[in-house]
């Protein structure tokens, strides 16, 4: 799988909002350290997936990655999840609690749902949200379920695009 790294220009420098440089990349290692922080920092991201409608849908949510995919993790029947079975697109926008002039675009698309209840991979979406909440909160395991019940649903993004913005290239 290859994609394209596009780095847009910062503002103050000629053809500013601009994309500059666009490179090939096969993994996340080809993002500047800069922007896979982005990426390995405990920042909640702006998720977006698409509703029947057509509109689009925000969420905050977690992720992490393995230098290939980025991972999502959400729970069985809501909004997110209903989308994500349908309409497989995602964009996934983090942006620096710091400078609001330092964020990473990712798109790409559902290539891989594991639900918390499947006899043999299950563990792989339990797994995650423990991990995510070390990640985010500083405890694990989860502490945060649904005292009613739910199943966690692990999700697989193949990445098709990455746009980066500051720092790194003017």
């Amino acid at each position: 799988m290859s994609y394209e790294i596009a780095d847009v220009i910062t503002p103050g420098h000629e053809q500013a909002f601009k994309v500059g440089s666009r490179t090939p990349a096969t993994s996340l290692a080809s993002l500047a350290a800069v922007h896979l922080a982005l990426l390995n920092d405990p920042i909640t991201a702006s998720v977006a997936t698409v509703n029947a409608d057509g509109i689009a849908q925000l969420t905050p949510n977690w992720l992490e990655h393995d230098g290939t995919h980025v991972f999502l993790n959400s729970v069985r029947g809501r909004l997110k999840d209903r989308n994500l079975r349908v309409r497989p697109h995602v964009t996934i926008m983090l942006v620096n609690t710091k400078n609001p002039y330092h964020w990473i675009t990712i798109y790409g698309e559902i290539t891989r749902v594991v639900e918390e209840d499947h006899a043999t991979d299950g563990h792989l979406a339990t797994d995650s949200i423990n991990r995510l909440s070390k990640k985010y909160l500083g405890t694990t395991p989860y502490p945060l379920r649904d005292p009613k019940g739910e199943i966690r649903v692990l999700y697989t993004v193949a990445i098709h695009r990455i746009v980066t913005f500051g720092p790194v290239g003017g």
